[in-house]
């Protein structure tokens, strides 16, 4: 019976020494995702337009801008002793709003969009176009225009930032203004220029 049981405890032994393993790896890709778009081809300051009849306005900040327009700018002529500041005639590529729609993308908790460059001249100054950022809804970060700001204001200029916590998408509404002085002394053969603005998004 000894020998029985002493051959059993051999066996069970012998049994749990028993062993059989496996190596295998579990591996993650994830890309970096920084992404920048604008609706926005064109804002188009129009003064020659005869489709509009001076009256429409585009809110910005709270502040109502009349729409640049030839009858707007009769108006500005007959009656102004300084400047005006006016609202694009239309802006190209928003289907109607008077706005562009920056969107970002990423999954970074920092980033920043800027002015990062224009190009071109303006006869009247590239100060005279003004910029303001509106955060949409719950987008992350915050506006850096408290005010319509020369886009010249500073190089590169700061639009909009995350300065933590901004993984997700981000919308926010982006407005240009141009500023009018009736000292403005307009060449005969009048004025058709375009500057291009350069947006750059970055992260840390």
């Amino acid at each position: 019976m000894k020998r029985k049981l002493v051959a059993l405890m051999v066996l069970l032994a012998g049994l749990s020494l028993a062993q059989s393993t496996n190596t295998h790896n579990v591996t993650v890709n994830i890309p970096s995702i920084l992404q920048l778009t604008l609706d926005a081809t064109d804002y188009l300051f129009d003064f020659t337009d005869t489709t509009l009849t001076g009256t429409e306005t585009v809110t910005v900040n709270g502040t109502p801008y009349t729409k640049a327009s030839r009858a707007a700018y009769d108006t500005f002529i007959d009656t102004a002793t300084g400047t005006q500041t006016f609202a694009p005639t239309s802006v190209a590529g928003t289907g109607g709003a008077d706005y562009g729609t920056v969107t970002v993308r990423t999954n970074r908790a920092q980033w920043t969009v800027k002015i990062d460059s224009i190009g071109g001249t303006l006869t009247l100054g590239n100060d005279r176009v003004k910029v303001f950022a509106e955060r949409v809804g719950s987008s992350k970060g915050a506006s850096w225009t408290t005010t319509p700001t020369p886009i010249t204001a500073a190089s590169p200029l700061t639009l909009f930032n995350a300065g933590s916590g901004g993984q997700g998408k981000s919308i926010y509404k982006l407005y240009y203004l141009l500023e009018m002085n009736i000292s403005d002394d307009i060449p005969l053969s009048g004025i058709n220029q375009s500057i291009t603005i350069n947006l750059l998004l970055t992260s840390p």
